[in-house]
């Protein structure tokens, strides 16, 4: 595993992304938030916070799918802990943004990076389904939950899991 995420890392510098990702590192706003020795550790602050709302909203709607918390129905826990994903959703992706102009060559040419991506990408579309799903069972047949939802509900405990476990070893991958 270790040689195919390198040789993928040294395939990306042959690629036209390396290009962007020079010119992108040497834009003035770069410049400036690398210079700004505050400005990349608040920005992983308001990202780690981010990360932190969204998995606490999937677990909490977890934990009343599972039966194993709160008193609310099924459909106002999925009402109210949705409206507290998507917020977190779109900070993560504000911050996750601005990160890059912080260091665009170590970000952009990483192989955990695009992993790291796509597994954001199948974790927002997992949720959009899952969210819905809810919303939607919860009107037709109460708070009966099915297996599927419930394996659905699990993977997306994982997957967070692991998106935040691919955050950290950005840091640690080659390059």
């Amino acid at each position: 595993m270790g040689d195919f995420l390198y040789n993928f890392t040294q395939w990306l510098y042959t690629t036209p992304l390396n290009n962007f990702a020079q010119a992108w590192s040497e834009t003035s706003f770069s410049l400036w938030l690398v210079e700004q020795f505050w400005a990349i550790p608040i920005l992983q602050v308001w990202h780690i916070l981010a990360i932190a709302g969204s998995f606490a909203a999937v677990l909490m709607m977890n934990l009343r799918v599972f039966n194993l918390a709160g008193h609310a129905t099924l459909a106002e826990t999925s009402r109210r802990y949705t409206k507290v994903l998507w917020w977190s959703l779109a900070m993560i992706l504000a911050s996750g943004f601005l990160m890059l102009f912080g260091d665009t060559v170590r970000n952009l040419l990483n192989s955990i990076f695009w992993i790291k991506m796509m597994l954001v990408v199948t974790a927002v579309l997992v949720s959009i389904g899952f969210t819905r799903g809810l919303g939607r069972m919860a009107t037709t047949n109460g708070d009966v939950v099915s297996g599927g939802t419930k394996a659905t509900a699990i993977f997306l405990v994982i997957l967070w899991c692991v998106i935040i476990l691919c955050g950290r070893w950005i840091a640690y991958a080659p390059s």
